[in-house]
C-alpha cells in the first residue's frame, strides 16, 4: 500500500482520537512537566523563575503529580513566584497529603496546628502531623513530641513525648535532639 492510501485510512482514526481527547496530540507526561518547573525553580540551566515554575507545577499537579502539588503548596505558602496565600497552600498540600505524601502532610498539619495564615485547627493539624509522623517524617515526629511534652492540643504524656522525640532525634533532627535533652533533664528534676 502506498503512503497516500495509508494516510487516507489512518486520518479518520487520528482525527477521532484527537476529538475524543484533544490533549492526546500534544500529551506530555506530568513528570516531564514537573521536572521543567523544578529546573526553573532551582535555577538548573535556566534563570530561577518561581512564576514559571508555578505554571509547570500546577499543570503537573492537575494531572495528578503529587510532588508537583506539594511544590505548588510550598510556593503559595512562601509567596515564591505566586502571591502568598495560605488557603491555596492548604488546597495543594491537601491534594498531596490525601495521597500519603508525608512532607505535604507535615506542612498541612503545621499550618493548621499553628494557625499560620488560616484559622487555627489543632485537632486537624494534629491528625495530619500524626499521619506524617507515622510515615517517619522527622519534623512531624518532633512537633508531636513537643505537643505531648507541653500538652498543647493533647493531654500531656511524657512517655509519648519521649517516644516521638527519640524517633525524630534518631534521624539527626537537631531540634529534636535539643528538645529531647531538655525533656529528659526536666523529667530527671521532678521529685
Amino acid at each position: 500500500m502506498n503512503f497516500y492510501i495509508r494516510m487516507l485510512i489512518a486520518a479518520p482514526i487520528i482525527i477521532a482520537a484527537i476529538s475524543i481527547r484533544p490533549s492526546y496530540a500534544l500529551e506530555v507526561d506530568s513528570e516531564s512537566v514537573y521536572q521543567k518547573g523544578l529546573a526553573l525553580y532551582l535555577n538548573c540551566g535556566a534563570k530561577k523563575d518561581g512564576r514559571a515554575a508555578a505554571v509547570f507545577f500546577k499543570e503537573a499537579a492537575e494531572e495528578g503529580h503529587l510532588e508537583a502539588a506539594f511544590s505548588l503548596g510550598v510556593l503559595y505558602q512562601n509567596g515564591d513566584g505566586v502571591p502568598k496565600n495560605s488557603n491555596e497552600a492548604i488546597k495543594w498540600y491537601t491534594i498531596a497529603a490525601d495521597q500519603n505524601h508525608a512532607k505535604a502532610q507535615f506542612n498541612l498539619g503545621y499550618l493548621l496546628y499553628e494557625g499560620l495564615g488560616v484559622a487555627r485547627d489543632i485537632p486537624a493539624g494534629l491528625s495530619w502531623l500524626q499521619k506524617a509522623a507515622d510515615q517517619g517524617n522527622a519534623k512531624a515526629q518532633h512537633k508531636l513530641g513537643c505537643a505531648y511534652l507541653t500538652g498543647s492540643g493533647v493531654s500531656k504524656n511524657h512517655t509519648l513525648a519521649l517516644q516521638w522525640l527519640t524517633k525524630s532525634a534518631e534521624q539527626d533532627n537537631k531540634d529534636a535532639i535539643h528538645t529531647l535533652g531538655l525533656a529528659r533533664e526536666m523529667h530527671a528534676q521532678k521529685p
